[in-house]
């Protein structure tokens, strides 16, 4: 058998690494046009994601200037709403439990977007809703509540989503929970001790209706629920329950109750 010559050898290393590189370039140049292709599908799905979106967004303005002027004005007014009472009500000095000096920038919107008689809650008329927010402020520490999402129900009705936020402190314990704050009972005072210094965050909801003849909210129903942060912080519906026994707030965050 003939054997190769040391050159010979070399040549067909030579041509073996030469068909080597083509085959990596050859495998190179697919993942790049695959890579490439895949790129543009991305891109162009984007782009009819992005159109689609351009597309929504034309339809909603259109059939927002589309609405008469009575849609306009609920809409406008629940978002004034929730601009003015984001962080409860003002006062134009040191807040109190027996507070009427309020600020007039909330009372003239109150008057001039609320029906006199309006249903707020359980309660009725602009006079209950200033209490309400007045003892509310004046309970809770660093009071927000947050306007996430606002749409407009089958009924007509605007339906708001919202994220109310409240600190618990002693004197929210000596005006809300009033049988947390003596020292008798030592459960009470365990229950206490992981309430004060506590931020809860609570979920809600609040429906404005209109009232087409007086141009104006003819009710206001707003609900923040308690209970799932409450129960995540005690770990137990018996010590919810022990908490809002003798409670001047709801669980779903209505006031209740009354100053001493």
């Amino acid at each position: 058998m003939r054997t190769s010559s040391p050159y010979e050898a070399t040549v067909q290393q030579v041509i073996a690494e030469r068909e080597r590189i083509r085959v990596l370039r050859r495998e190179r140049q697919i993942r790049y046009r695959k890579k490439k292709h895949d790129y543009m599908l991305i891109i162009e799905a984007e782009a009819k994601i992005l159109r689609q979106q351009i597309k929504n967004l034309k339809q909603r303005r259109s059939s927002l200037s589309a609405v008469d002027s009575t849609e306009q004005n609920i809409w406008n007014v629940a978002v004034e709403y929730f601009k003015l009472f984001r962080y409860g009500l003002r006062v134009e000095r040191e807040v109190s439990a027996n507070t009427t000096i309020n600020s007039s920038i909330q009372l003239s919107f109150l008057r001039t977007s609320m029906s006199p008689d309006v249903v707020f809650n359980t309660q009725q008329g602009i006079n209950a809703m200033i209490t309400s927010w007045r003892y509310i402020t004046y309970a809770f520490q660093a009071l927000e509540m947050e306007l996430e999402s606002l749409v407009r129900s089958v009924d007509g009705s605007l339906v708001a989503t919202t994220r109310t936020s409240v600190s618990i402190s002693e004197h929210t314990l000596c005006n809300v929970f009033p049988h947390l704050c003596g020292d008798g009972d030592a459960d009470l005072n365990r229950l206490a001790g992981k309430l004060v210094g506590h931020r809860f965050h609570m979920c809600g909801v609040t429906r404005f209706e209109w009232n087409a003849a007086s141009r104006r909210i003819s009710t206001v129903i707003s609900q923040a629920g308690m209970l799932a942060p409450m129960l995540r912080l005690l770990g137990g519906l018996e010590d919810v329950s022990r908490v809002y026994q003798k409670s001047r707030m709801s669980l779903d965050f209505q006031w209740s109750g009354a100053f001493d």
